[in-house]
């Protein structure tokens, strides 16, 4: 038996990577790696969170986005079960 051959005891799914990119223009005059300005700054969701030491915070929306790696992404197969997702069908009745 082919080791990618979805049956029961061996489901299988696909994986898609995408390679998106979102750029962000930061403030004017700051460095995000001074830490005696800013705390922390994270991206999620494709928002820009600044945590500056002296409490305040700033989200900026990202720029532009090269969505080009969105169209073909990188996909492979891989064992369903490393992701926890089941399948209906092997499921007891």
């Amino acid at each position: 038996m082919s080791s990618t051959l979805n049956v029961k005891g061996n489901r299988q799914v696909i994986v898609a990577v995408h390679h998106t990119e979102r750029f962000f223009k930061i403030p004017e005059g700051l460095d995000l790696e001074d830490k005696t300005v800013v705390k922390k700054w994270i991206v999620k969701w494709g928002v820009l969170y600044i945590t500056y030491v002296n409490g305040r915070e700033e989200e900026i929306d990202f720029e532009y986005e090269d969505d080009d790696g969105s169209k073909y992404p990188d996909a492979v197969i891989e064992d369903a079960e490393h992701y926890d997702i089941e399948y209906e069908e092997d499921k007891e009745e």
